[in-house]
Parts: structure tokens; C-alpha cells; sequence
């Protein structure tokens, strides 16, 4: 089997990981979802981080409180999080405008320990908020924004979409697939897909290469494999469990670098064990029509190059619900 490049790119910056604000100098904090799209009844998971960007240790102690020796755990204590101004530091903010600021359950402490940190070090915690705050129960989308130490560290918020699980069906000319994606596995990829999915962006797109009896790729803006996202957006592997076979999704690569999904993606067509690991497969192929479709499109002519020799074009995209009994 000759060596496959499933896409090339060009250089294109990327935006920040995480958008910050400092106002205490040299100290940043990061607000980070594990994943943005978040399936109904799932944790909400946040990752929570301060970063010491000085030459020197740095103390912080929450506004208010009665200080005790310095924290003993491992990471960022939750007084520090749930601890602030708002009155707990953490306001979460639904579409329709409601907001709250008062985690469920959760009693600000007296006191709150001093936190340490070292030159250039970093402390966090990752925290369920579908534990504090009873509007993540339900579906919508919540910006988060958290404020801490008198509001001389604040992050810019985050947003996280709760949705029930869904599907992506591609209709062709020879007919449509469907998707089901690996919420659990690979939370990035999927928020991505469902993105472009859900914008429109693969509608009019084609499947612009075929590795007879190997994959089918397409998803490229310019059609010939060289394309990205137009916010050149890339997502980091997120690898796991699922073995490459006959319909496993994943994203196309530039080769080598793991770290640059971007909208590219290819079906696998058989099971290909050099495969596992080097790309990240974030859904698979159900249901029988889907395959059916599969292998018309596999059995397309191709020239010397992989290129089909008649368009093969995305008709739409549609995000659907998932079976209710389907677990993410």
C-alpha cells in the first residue's frame, strides 16, 4: 500500500487555546470546557487554571475571608473558584438572558486557605458544574464567566451548548450516510463537526479523493485537499480505544502532525491497523443505507491522482437527533 497524506495545509495563525485578561500582573487565569457541546444528562466538565507568569512566587488569598495556612491539596481549592464577588465568583448566563451566580449546594467557606505559587508554575481544578448549578440539567446554551481575588484576575467566558446526542447525515447524488459521533472520545473533534455541520459549511462540498477499496475524503472549501476552515481553527488529536475499520469517520491531517484537524475528513473502507493512533476517529457509520452509499461512492472511477473523475458532491448536511437509548 503506497504511504497516504490525507490533506496538506497551508500556515495559517492559530487563535489562542483560551482567551485571557490579566489585571493582576503576571498572573493569568484560564477558563477551559472539557468539551463545548455537552450531551443532555452528561457532566459539565470545566477546567479551571491560575498561571504564574513571574520571576517571583506570588500569594493569593480570597477577598473576605479568614486566612489560613496555606492549602494543603494538590490544585487549585474550590474556595478559590466558587469564592468571588459574583457573590461566588462563577456567574453562568443562559441564552434567554437568565443567569446565575449562586452555586447549588455549596456554602462559601469562612475562611479559605493562602495559595502559593511558584515562578512561572501553574495550579488548577476541573469541576463538574452540573453539581452546582441545576441549569445545566437542561438544554441550551450557558456562557460562563468566572471572576476571582476582587476581580483583579478575570478570564474572558466561555461558552457550552446542552443538547440532546446527535447524528450528521450527508445526502449525496448516491445517497446518504449517517454519522454517529463519539461524544465521550473525542469532545473537541465532534464539536467541531457539528459546527461546520450545523453552519452549512459542507453543503455544496465534495468527496474529492478515493483510495480505491481504503477511504473516501472530502470536506475540502477548495476542493483539491488544501483547504481549511476559513477561521483556521484546528483541533488537537484527541486518540483513544476505537479501531480504524469499515465506516470509521476521522479527520484528515497534515502529515506528521497530529494537533491539525481542521474541516477535512475521510471514511475508512476497511480495517486498517496503522491507522489506530494516527488519526482521531471521532464517529462511525450507521445503519445499512449508510454503507450501502459508502460503496457507491467507493465504487466511483478515479484518475491516476485519486480524483474521481465526476463530481461527487455533498448535497446538505443535517444534524439530527440521536435514537434516545444511544449512549454518547
Amino acid at each position: 500500500m503506497r504511504r497516504i497524506c490525507l490533506l496538506l495545509m497551508v500556515a495559517v495563525p492559530l487563535p489562542a487555546a483560551a482567551q485571557s485578561l490579566t489585571i493582576l500582573p503576571g498572573v493569568r487565569a484560564e477558563l477551559r470546557p472539557i468539551s463545548p457541546q455537552v450531551p443532555t444528562g452528561q457532566p459539565v466538565w470545566i477546567r479551571f487554571s491560575i498561571h504564574n507568569m513571574n520571576d517571583d512566587a506570588v500569594t493569593l488569598q480570597v477577598p473576605g475571608k479568614e486566612l489560613t495556612i496555606p492549602s494543603p491539596e494538590v490544585g487549585l481549592p474550590t474556595s478559590h473558584v466558587l469564592s468571588g464577588n459574583s457573590p461566588s465568583g462563577l456567574t453562568v448566563t443562559a441564552d434567554s438572558g437568565r443567569h446565575w451566580d449562586e452555586p447549588l449546594g455549596y456554602k462559601s467557606p469562612d475562611e479559605a486557605p493562602l495559595l502559593l505559587l511558584a515562578p512561572h508554575s501553574t495550579v488548577g481544578t476541573t469541576l463538574n458544574l452540573r453539581d452546582y448549578y441545576p441549569a445545566f440539567r437542561g438544554a441550551g446554551q450557558f456562557r460562563i464567566t468566572w471572576q476571582q481575588y476582587g476581580g483583579t484576575v478575570n478570564t474572558e467566558s466561555v461558552v457550552v451548548t446542552i443538547a440532546p446526542l446527535k447524528h450528521v447525515e450527508i445526502n449525496t447524488d448516491e445517497g446518504a450516510m449517517t454519522i454517529r459521533l463519539f461524544y465521550a472520545d473525542a469532545p473537541n473533534h465532534v464539536a467541531n463537526f457539528l459546527d461546520l455541520a450545523q453552519s452549512g459549511f459542507y453543503t455544496g462540498k465534495s468527496f474529492h479523493r478515493i483510495e480505491p477499496g481504503y477511504l473516501l475524503q472530502g470536506g475540502c472549501p477548495r476542493g483539491d485537499g488544501t483547504g481549511i476552515r476559513p477561521d483556521g481553527k484546528r483541533v488537537a488529536a484527541e486518540f483513544h480505544g476505537h479501531a480504524f475499520r469499515k465506516g470509521s469517520v476521522a479527520m484528515a491531517l497534515l502529515d506528521d502532525d497530529p494537533d491539525s484537524a481542521s474541516c477535512q475528513f475521510f471514511i475508512g473502507n476497511t480495517r486498517q491497523k496503522e491507522w489506530d493512533g494516527r488519526y482521531t476517529i471521532f464517529g462511525e457509520l450507521v445503519g445499512e443505507q449508510s454503507f450501502e452509499t459508502l460503496e457507491r461512492l467507493m465504487a466511483t472511477p478515479v484518475d491516476d491522482q485519486g480524483r474521481p473523475t465526476q463530481p461527487l458532491i455533498m448535497r446538505n448536511t443535517r444534524v439530527i437527533d440521536a435514537p434516545p437509548d444511544e449512549v454518547p
